[in-house]
């Protein structure tokens, strides 16, 4: 089995890039190549030149971005994607459950467990984890300057002062061709996982790899209704509250009453009026568990 690595310099530590070497060399596999970048949008471009030199494997070292990216390459390829998560929220990471440790990364690539699951796009930009637009957007470019240095907190610094501030916008959302909403919203999310950080279930029910994309349309306004949804999702009863509408489909449009910010997998993509998003089924191979059920 040939292996290459991708990871991002910032986020592999000497450490960890020691013991995923040392891991691979010990559990025999040839390392096709090993590649170091420096932005997490370069992984697509290492990765494609990976697989086409021949690596049935490949290693993606970093944060939720720079996996996005690499993902993204693998689509409808032969080789596999596997993770050593090192960035701040990990998401695609926790959502599959895959492990952290360079050693046991290497031994799940060893015992061959393989998933294939769907991916996302949106506007011609593949994701893995989720898209969305309005208060995730807004919290995940409130908290880019500061997340290498806080982690997690900046994140729920962040979303604690949008919670509080954030303005309701219009936005209509179709999906499959049949208007489901129009009016005013705080945030439109479109999810291929169910779970987030921390076991949080945002869409119950949600699979990996039911050919479907799930649709969460945010009308909460305030700390107050905010804090209400919050509850409603922790006890994974979203459907009975005020302030959320779910959904899912193949293919679905949002249109907004502006530009406004939208983020990939926890990463800020620019602004856009409107959000053109599809599954690819079956589209993706991944070294994971294959007893999880995410």
């Amino acid at each position: 089995m040939r292996v290459a690595v991708v990871a991002h310099r910032d986020k592999l530590d000497a450490g960890n890039e020691q013991r995923l070497r040392s891991a691979l060399a010990e559990a025999g596999l040839s390392t096709a190549s090993w590649t170091l970048i420096s932005k997490g949008k370069l992984a697509a471009g290492a990765v494609t030149e990976a697989v086409d030199d021949g690596a049935e494997v490949v290693v993606v070292g970093g944060g939720d971005g720079t996996v996005r990216a690499g993902a993204g390459a693998l689509v409808h390829r032969q080789a596999a994607l596997a993770v050593l998560p090192v960035g701040t929220a990990n998401l695609f990471a926790g959502a599959l459950e895959l492990p952290v440790e360079p050693a046991d990364v290497v031994a799940l690539i060893g015992s061959g467990q393989r998933r294939t699951i769907d991916t996302g796009r949106c506007n011609g930009e593949p994701f893995i984890v989720m898209a969305g637009t309005g208060f995730d957007a807004a919290m995940v470019d409130a908290a880019d300057s500061s997340k290498e240095r806080l982690g997690m907190i900046a994140y729920l610094r962040a979303g604690f002062r949008e919670a509080r501030t954030r303005k309701p916008f219009e936005a209509t959302v179709t999906i499959d061709g049949d208007g489901i909403f129009a009016g005013e919203a705080t945030s439109v999310i479109v999810g291929n996982v169910g779970t987030l950080k921390g076991g949080v279930v945002a869409f119950p029910g949600a699979a990996l790899d039911d050919g479907l994309l799930d649709v969460g349309i945010v009308t909460a306004e305030g700390i107050r209704q905010w804090a209400s949804l919050m509850a409603a999702t922790v006890r994974k009863r979203q459907r009975d509250s005020p302030y959320a509408q779910l959904s899912r489909g193949r293919q679905i449009r949002v249109v907004l009453d502006g530009k406004h910010p939208f983020e990939l997998d926890g990463g800020a993509k620019g602004k856009a009026k409107r959000l053109e998003l599809e599954v690819i089924p079956a589209s993706l191979t991944v070294c994971a568990p294959v007893t999880r059920a995410s």
